[in-house]
């Protein structure tokens, strides 16, 4: 039981490495993203649209109560059948080896303008990639420790843009409600790639210790992550305004540059530097996420994954850095993987429903029966 445990996750781990897989890159342009479409009402489109990682929470919660030994992996194939079950985990596995290369060429291209301009991309991306081959190869259990250490640090930095509502303007974020309701809902639909990665819960909630404290884990995540999201939007629009923010690709790193501490020149750096560690994380998740799918399917063992997919994700981000052609790959994909997580895990838990039902049914039938 102690060795059990000791490979299982604890539900802090669940919750940071649910977390792991949605704080990233992509939300020090999130202002950018949902401004552009909702002007200065963003914020409340990044609420709203927690509608989705909380839908995911709840319906995974109800699967794993009916089936917590048995990821959404298995339950395709036993639900749909091994062909159609796979083609299903296919297609739910190709986001997280989109997410994993989209990422890594977000790393690169930070790196290149705030740290290392003086390196290619190539060496930028084997430096990232290496890192994160690392820690997937040394399995989930590091990896819900690492996302766990991440989570502490980021919500460190995070503490400190506070400083920046001492130099923002109220009148930036007014009118309240002055967009149009369309407006508002298009800004929930580009927060589409930043949402998502709550998906990853129907992976690993059988790897938790305790499976009845799924939900806990899950809504907590939400809570930090939404928590961290919503403030990152309005703190952006407060302290720049509309106006200046569609001017930096990472609007929220420009927030830090109010803060100033006598010891530290530029505390921007200190914020890039704990950036790298929160980019390997998350990083590091969807690359062990991509070969644990495959894992499943085939059989093979998950660190020769791990390698084998090691040239693929060195290749597809130099592809991706080319920001034209990641913009039209994920705006055409993101929603539609969206629409995809939505159909298939609704669908899963009306089939365990139905089933559960007709199970419960047949049971009182032939207690019925017996006492007859």
């Amino acid at each position: 039981m102690n060795n059990d445990k000791k490979s299982l996750l604890s539900t802090n781990q669940l919750t940071f490495l649910l977390t792991g897989f949605t704080l990233g890159p992509g939300f020090l342009r999130l202002p950018n993203v949902v401004v552009k479409e909702a002007g200065q009402d963003a914020w409340i489109s990044g609420i709203v649209a927690l509608i989705y990682p909380l839908y995911v929470v709840l319906i995974s919660s109800y699967i794993a109560k009916k089936h917590p030994k048995e990821n959404i992996l298995t339950l395709s194939r036993r639900y749909f059948g091994n062909i159609i079950g796979n083609i299903l985990n296919i297609i739910f596995m190709l986001q997280f080896v989109l997410y994993t290369s989209t990422i890594a060429s977000e790393f690169i291209r930070i790196l290149e303008v705030y740290i290392v301009a003086f390196l290619t991309p190539i060496k930028i991306c084997i430096v990232g990639v290496t890192l994160a081959l690392y820690a997937a190869y040394k399995g989930l259990k590091v990896l819900g420790k690492i996302s766990e250490l991440i989570s502490y640090i980021l919500i460190f930095i995070i503490i400190f843009s506070v400083a920046a509502c001492k130099y923002g303007d109220t009148l930036n974020l007014q009118p309240v409600f002055g967009t149009r309701i369309i407006d508002i809902l298009n800004g929930i639909k580009s927060t589409c790639y930043c949402y998502t990665g709550f998906e990853s819960i129907l992976l690993f909630y059988s790897s938790l210790y305790d499976v009845s404290t799924v939900k806990k884990a899950g809504l907590r995540a939400v809570l930090i992550a939404g928590s961290i999201w919503i403030w990152t939007i309005f703190i952006t629009i407060y302290y720049l305004g509309i106006d200046i923010i569609p001017k930096s690709y990472w609007s929220f790193i420009m927030v830090f540059e109010s803060i100033h501490i006598p010891v530290i020149n530029n505390f921007r750096y200190v914020v890039m530097f704990a950036w790298i560690l929160i980019i390997i994380r998350i990083l590091s998740n969807y690359y062990f996420s991509s070969a644990f799918i495959i894992n499943n399917m085939t059989g093979i063992d998950i660190k020769r994954v791990c390698l084998i997919m090691y040239p693929l994700f060195l290749y597809l981000p130099i592809k991706f850095k080319d920001n034209i052609l990641r913009e039209k790959i994920l705006n055409f994909a993101v929603p539609r993987f969206v629409i995809f997580n939505i159909l298939l895990i609704t669908l899963l838990a009306l089939i365990i429903f139905i089933k559960s039902k007709a199970y419960q049914k047949s049971n009182i039938n032939q207690k019925t029966l017996n006492k007859e």
